[in-house]
């Protein structure tokens, strides 16, 4: 679940809705479940009992692409 977040921020799409709608529509996001098709509610838990962890996680992101120059 955690690269389906970070796979769905990066492409701007936040919004646990859409994210499940995508899981069912767009090949990245389908490929990245193996297919699975999470409900929104799972997605919105998941972020939200992992909320520290995904903020570490953004900002290590972030830090490396500096570090790179992108």
């Amino acid at each position: 679940m955690t690269l389906l977040l970070l796979y769905a921020y990066c492409v701007g799409t936040v919004s646990s809705r859409k994210i499940e709608r995508a899981c069912h529509k767009d090949l990245a996001f389908r490929v990245l479940t193996g297919n699975q098709q999470p409900d929104h509610s799972r997605i919105s838990e998941f972020r939200r009992r992992n909320l520290d962890a995904l903020k570490d996680l953004f900002v290590q992101i972030l830090r490396c692409a500096r570090r790179r120059g992108w």
